[in-house]
């Protein structure tokens, strides 16, 4: 069976490395392992969604349309952006409450969606979803909002959304960090610890 991970928010989060922790940390464990990047957004705080796809065979690097496993969302309302990946049945979320507003609601003066709003979109579509201050909470912790993405890997670890063991991703903050992966590794354990 293959595991499929979308990884979504906007240039500047994480979205890339978060995804190459994931498969890092897949290919220590022995799964056959596939994956997309789009990098052009990044650069002008565009949507950025990433595909990761382990198991013991896995065919095609993209995740077929309703057959995320889990959609980890930096910002909030890119959680709503990909529910088209989403199943009822199949599809958990964890989704950082750290809200970036698009650079067209600021030109246009466009409100940006509560919370709640966010979680009726994309409640049709979740089989459960978990919403987290990660961002807030790392830079009251670590003073860096943006190892809200390795925390969020502990919770989604810590609460079996994600399949793979802590010494797997903590071995791939090793080498995807090398000269200094401690505030990375603190992070991932303020997310193994976190209770709701």
């Amino acid at each position: 069976m293959t595991y499929n991970v979308l990884i979504a928010g906007v240039g500047g989060e994480g979205v890339l490395f978060t995804s190459v922790i994931v498969a890092r940390a897949a290919n220590f464990e022995g799964f056959d392992v596939r994956g997309t990047q789009l990098h052009g957004l990044a650069q002008r705080g565009g949507a950025i969604p990433t595909h990761v796809r382990f198991g013991k065979a896995v065919d095609s690097p993209l995740i077929p349309r309703a057959q995320a496993d889990l959609i980890f969302a930096l910002e909030p309302l890119e959680a709503a952006r990909f529910c088209y990946f989403a199943h009822k049945d199949r599809t958990n979320f964890i989704v950082d409450t750290y809200p970036v507003k698009p650079v067209y609601a600021n030109l246009f003066d466009k409100e940006y969606p509560t919370y709640e709003k966010i979680k009726q979109m994309i409640s049709p579509f979740a089989k459960n979803f978990v919403f987290i201050d990660a961002s807030h909470i790392c830079d009251q912790k670590l003073g860096d909002p943006l190892d809200g993405n390795t925390m969020m890997l502990g919770l989604a670890v810590a609460s079996g959304m994600l399949p793979l063991k802590k010494e797997s991703i903590i071995e791939a903050i090793k080498r995807t960090v090398p000269k200094d992966p401690e505030k990375d590794i603190k992070a991932f354990r303020f997310g193994l610890e976190y209770k709701e």
